[in-house]
């Protein structure tokens, strides 16, 4: 009986990916691991890069192996904002004109188009600009992503 559940499950993927193939898939798409939280920016099914480090991997990492996005039990697939193209809790510089000398790093709401406010509820401060974070996050941010209102 295991045996064809687990045919029933690779069936209903193999669904999914070839429906994924059929469509015009607007790439690219955000996906958070449900293992290890990392984020990739998928740019065909299998394909992309790592744009918020997990357990074992850093950003920047290409691969062209990834488990296929459309695989619901191994992604959450992320909003992203049209009008900025940042994912849903991507951390950003964020500033407004007047502020020559300084920058706030900030969670993006795509929901609101703009940033998530200081607790982690939606719906926090609008500003001028904004600017991705490149590299690994900071510790903290780790943390405070998880808790982020969704």
């Amino acid at each position: 009986m295991k045996n064809l559940e687990e045919l029933e499950k690779k069936y209903a993927e193999l669904g999914r990916e070839i429906e994924a193939l059929k469509s015009e898939t607007n790439y690219p798409i955000y996906c958070l691991s449900k293992v290890d939280s990392k984020i990739v920016k998928f740019t065909s099914l299998n394909r992309g890069i790592i744009v918020k480090q997990g357990i074992f991997y850093d950003v920047g990492k290409k691969y062209d192996r990834w488990v296929s996005h459309t695989n619901s039990e191994y992604w959450q697939q992320l909003d992203v904002c049209p009008k900025t193209g940042f994912y849903d809790g991507q951390l950003v510089w964020a500033w407004n004109e007047e502020d020559t000398h300084t920058r706030r790093l900030k969670f993006y709401d795509t929901e609101n188009t703009s940033t998530y406010y200081y607790d982690g509820n939606r719906d926090g401060y609008v500003y001028d600009n904004y600017e991705p974070y490149e590299g690994n996050w900071p510790s903290w941010a780790l943390e405070a992503f998880k808790t982020l209102e969704r």
